[in-house]
């Protein structure tokens, strides 16, 4: 059996042997384990071996689109109305109440498979009462422990799953908690879980983040210095389950693209800013002398990698737009363009993902596949237009660069441009969000793009949530450059907060500590340890997300860090996709859901007492603190 073959395979028959336990939003639900999580996994958690993933529904609203989770139950004199929006990986479940009842101590959430009919409670992280131990590996019932909020996410769902979900209030009682049924939501819609949509674009993530209690857990507890590095080695074996889990749908589509290209017999046409993982490595071997690989200068790439794919076939150039060996500035583009044997370029995936071992499973990633053949045509003629460039940036690749490529929703600009060009269409479209702007970037520098996110948080009249990882080395220059890192830190942007605050006050820390940990969460490793192994361990996404529910919603992807050094210098690709509603829903819950890890770890460095989660859930309600993000995701912002 060929590599790719049993790539392809492993595909079909993924194992999703974890479940994040990260932590969710400024306050926690733990990613509890997927329904077809593996024996060994299951082992290593302590999870039931009959714990079942549920189901989810919802009733269609303007929200929804084809395929993707966008459900909504009608207020017509119902008790509470739910919308559930997912990407490929998560459902992110929104609740509100028609009216509210004092006694509530917080809401059990039910979930129900499509195809079994089977009904389960999501399961909670978080013990009934503040102080109290760990709940157990496989999660209490949110029904034994309701959740105290209005919006979750359930990660137990997997690609394909077809569900549906409602929410019942819970009363406090001398005894534990009683379902207030008559108040209960209907079940939403059944929608099923995928990361396609019908526009011929497609998203994946991975879940690379070393700060979060699944990896305390695949650790056994041990957040130690030669623990992480233990469990560094460890992913670069294919078949370990921290490497399948940390990687997720990305690394399985990525290798999925490769097989059904080979399968076909096409050729592809890569561009890689650097590359060190085996079994990313493998699955290019196949094509032979139907590969092409332009490699770029980013310093992780191994000698190895390069004589393999020559002995294997592969055409091979290089580029280096330093002329010196360094990684800056930087040709920095991630895609693979597959071709059929006549030449006609059929499809391309592009992102933020770097061919590494860290690249798949220690920083947060996107994929992004576009089945659209003017879009991969134009990714081609960059391939071409690059290795004729060798390693310069003459005038000429500047000005075809500065002109963008139009395919309907789809706009393409490459880097290097002329007057930071590609930026002008985002910057337009910051400044006349009306719902909301969501984002993830690395090393941004002193991006406009950012400057306008961070206006956007400060008038505080939209909804606004961002991560921002930076890593200071020898120059902030915008590249991934590995120099001397001397800091790496992360910060949440969040409307209402003032913009004088960003960089002082909302450092995220390195993870849940001891001096920091709540009575039911594990110590994670810490930025410290991490740094020492030459890890930056941060977001490395590039993405935007702009109304989100809106016909004008747009998502902002691919390789460019938004900084002025990468619009200036380096070869980047930037993507803009308007009015694809599926996408940018699923993309804005990916952010979410990053946000609300960070957040909540920002909480707990500053000091934050945990036990406010438990608190009446007066928040949620019109005025309160969380009322602002509680109505983004119900749709209550005035536009459709």
């Amino acid at each position: 059996m060929t590599p790719l073959l049993a790539a392809r395979l492993g595909k079909k028959m993924q194992v999703r042997e974890l479940a994040p336990f990260v932590l969710d939003a400024e306050y926690p639900s733990y990613k509890s384990p997927r329904r077809n999580s593996g024996p060994i996994l299951r082992q290593l958690l302590g999870v039931a071996t009959n714990n079942k993933a549920g189901h989810l529904t919802a009733t269609r609203s303007h929200h929804n689109n084809r395929n993707w989770f966008v459900s909504k139950r009608e207020k017509s004199g119902m008790a509470i109305t739910v919308n559930a929006f997912a990407c490929a990986d998560d459902v992110l479940i929104a609740w509100e109440p028609a009216a509210w009842n004092d006694s509530w101590a917080g809401f059990c959430v039910e979930k129900r498979d499509e195809r079994t009919h089977d009904i389960a409670p999501l399961k909670n992280r978080i013990p009934p009462k503040a102080g109290e131990a760990a709940v157990g590996q496989d999660g209490i019932s949110s029904a034994d422990s309701p959740i105290r909020r209005c919006i979750w996410i359930d990660h137990s769902v997997g690609l394909t799953d077809q569900v549906s979900y409602r929410v019942i209030p819970m009363i406090e009682t001398a005894a534990g908690f009683d379902r207030d049924d008559a108040n209960a939501s209907v079940w939403t819609q059944p929608s099923l879980v995928t990361g396609r949509t019908a526009d011929g674009i497609s998203a994946f993530f991975n879940r690379g983040t070393l700060m979060s209690q699944v990896v305390s857990r695949l650790v056994g507890g041990d957040a130690s210095a030669q623990s992480l590095r233990t469990f560094l080695a460890k992913l670069k074996d294919p078949g370990y389950v921290g490497r399948r889990y940390l990687s997720g749908d990305l690394r399985s589509e990525l290798l999925g693209f490769l097989a059904d290209a080979d399968r076909r017999g096409n050729s592809i046409y890569a561009a890689i800013y650097e590359m060190n993982d085996a079994e990313l490595v493998q699955g290019l071997k196949p094509f032979g002398a139907r590969g092409h690989l332009l490699m770029g200068n980013g310093g992780a790439t191994e000698n190895w990698v390069m004589t393999d794919l020559h002995d294997a076939g592969f055409e091979l150039f290089h580029r280096d737009l330093s002329k010196s060996g360094k990684s800056s500035p930087s040709v920095h583009n991630k895609f693979v363009v597959e071709v059929t044997p006549a030449g006609k370029a059929l499809r391309v995936l592009t992102g933020s993902t770097n061919w590494t071992v860290t690249g798949l499973c220690t920083q947060l990633n996107n994929l992004v596949i576009l089945d659209r053949p003017d879009v991969a045509d134009r990714f081609l003629k960059q391939w071409h237009a690059l290795v004729a460039a060798r390693d310069d940036m003459p005038a000429d690749l500047v000005d075809a660069n500065t002109q963008p490529k139009d395919d309907g929703d789809v706009t393409l600009y490459f880097a290097a441009t002329r007057g930071q060009a590609e930026f002008a269409p985002v910057i337009e479209a910051i400044r006349n969000a009306r719902q909301g702007v969501m984002a993830l970037m690395f090393t941004p520098g002193q991006s406009p793009l950012l400057t306008e996110i961070l206006a956007r948080a400060a008038e505080n009249k939209i909804y606004v949530r961002s991560v921002v990882s930076s890593v200071e080395a020898q120059a902030d220059d915008g590249s991934d450059a590995p120099g001397k890192i001397v800091r790496v830190s992360s910060q949440v942007i969040k409307s209402g907060a003032a913009t004088k605050g960003f960089h002082n006050d909302v450092l995220v820390p390195s993870g849940v500590r001891e001096n920091n940990r709540p009575s039911w969460a594990e110590t994670e490793f810490n930025v410290a340890e991490m740094r020492a192994e030459h890890l930056m361990a941060i977001v490395h996404s590039k993405t935007i997300v702009i109304d989100p529910f809106s016909d004008d919603c747009m998502v902002i992807t691919g390789s460019h860090n938004f900084s002025p050094s990468a619009s200036q210098k380096n070869d980047e690709n930037l993507v803009i996709i308007r009015g694809n509603k599926a996408l940018a829903q699923a993309y804005a819950v990916h952010i979410n859901g990053v946000y609300d890890g960070y957040s909540w770890r920002a909480y707990l460095g500053g000091g934050g007492n945990p036990g406010h989660i438990y608190a009446p859930l007066d928040g949620w309600k019109a005025g309160g603190a969380r009322h602002q993000e509680l109505a983004f995701w119900m749709g209550d912002n005035g536009t459709a």
